[in-house]
């Protein structure tokens, strides 16, 4: 009897938290941040076509851009366009164009935050996404023209289903374990660059295998030291990436720089998984 009344207190609950949910529509840029600050937690605010300047994310406040990033841009030269700071997990920005001039330090910049960055094209920063201390999501964009198409510090999260293109590194991880799974690198001078005490999940099966190509510098340049018993050591540490496309059915070794295990990898289709090969002679 007791079970069922705690249950239908919190069904109760929930569902009023639903019900209270509002919605707001932003159409000029001088009433955006205004509006992001009085909507309340749970609520969506949807943006309209157009050209913002930047953005504060608060908890548990959904920011979508109606038409999507061709039509809805946010864009800042100094700083950062989109700010994440102490943001909880309910919290997502959807559908817009994040445009740093080629001069922000992230555009999108979460510092001790867990939200969602998902269905956006994000270009022309120092980090496209730059996660400090956080547990973030970066999901279905694409990332082009940055320094560090990501940049991880003391992280975790999940990086999954973007195109990176057109940056220097596609994805750094500095002491970050972020999961990386399903993602288009190419066209970037390298595609990993993993550093300090790094443990990050790359691919791993069939399922959830990067395509990681086209990259001069490389597909992995691995740096990482050791944990042992939770404690970082100097040691260095051998990457296992299993189960990713490296270029070629017959990846060339020059793709992994330092420590890598990349066996048994994926063929160019994606459905089928290799672990030994006879690499082609050269002329």
């Amino acid at each position: 009897m007791i079970r069922r009344l705690i249950v239908s207190i919190l069904l109760g609950l929930a569902f009023a938290g639903s019900a209270s949910a509002a919605t707001w529509r932003v159409t000029a840029d001088q009433e955006f941040q205004d509006i992001v600050d009085s909507a309340a937690y749970g609520d969506t605010v949807f943006v309209a076509p157009g050209q913002y300047v930047r953005v504060t994310m608060r908890s548990g406040i959904h920011l979508v851009a109606e038409q999507g990033p061709q039509e809805t841009v946010i864009r800042n030269d100094r700083f950062w366009v989109v700010k994440a700071d102490g943001v909880d997990s309910l919290a997502v920005v959807e559908g817009f164009t994040l445009d740093g001039i080629k001069a922000a330090e992230g555009v999108v910049y979460a510092e001790n935050s867990q939200f969602t960055v998902r269905d956006c094209f994000i270009r022309g920063g120092w980090s496209g996404v730059r996660a400090m201390f956080s547990d973030i999501t970066v999901q279905n964009c694409t990332i082009t023209d940055c320094q560090n198409g990501v940049y991880f510090f003391e992280s975790d999260g999940l990086i999954s289903s973007n195109e990176f293109t057109k940056c220097i590194n596609a994805i750094s991880l500095v002491s970050a374990s972020p999961r990386v799974l399903r993602n288009e690198i190419h066209g970037n001078s390298l595609g990993f660059s993993i550093s300090k005490h790094s443990d990050p999940s790359i691919g791993g099966t069939l399922a959830t295998s990067n395509r990681v190509w086209g990259n001069p510098g490389g597909g992995i340049k691995n740096t990482a030291l050791q944990k042992k018993f939770e404690l970082r050591t100097m040691k260095p540490k051998t990457l296992r990436v299993p189960f990713n496309y490296w270029g070629s059915d017959c990846p060339d070794s020059s793709e992994f720089r330092g420590p890598v295990e990349w066996s048994p990898w994926v063929d160019e289709t994606g459905t089928r998984s290799i672990e030994t090969c006879t690499p082609a002679a050269s002329n």
